[in-house]
């Protein structure tokens, strides 16, 4: 039986984990996100020692513009005050 998603009040956290990782991509299951996962539709997930595996926002961001033809351009590592004036 497929497991339920819950979806965080909110905001989407910046790792999550794969019940998370499902509903923040509107997957229908756990498990239908992971079928994903594996055909290489969305990133795997980080997986440390002693840690459950996590996805990582930005990256299933990315994966999910590219599946729609769209580039997410990177972030700025740092803002420039005359920039802020």
């Amino acid at each position: 039986m497929p497991r339920p998603i819950a979806y965080p009040l909110g905001s989407w956290p910046l790792e999550m984990r794969a019940e998370t990782a499902a509903a923040f991509c509107d997957e229908p299951s756990v498990e239908a996100f992971r079928r994903k996962v594996e055909r290489g539709i969305y990133s795997p997930p980080r997986v440390a020692a002693g840690c459950l595996p996590k996805w990582h926002r930005g990256r299933l961001e990315q994966d999910i513009a590219r599946r729609h033809g769209l580039a997410i351009s990177p972030l700025p590592l740092a803002e420039s005050v005359e920039d802020l004036i």
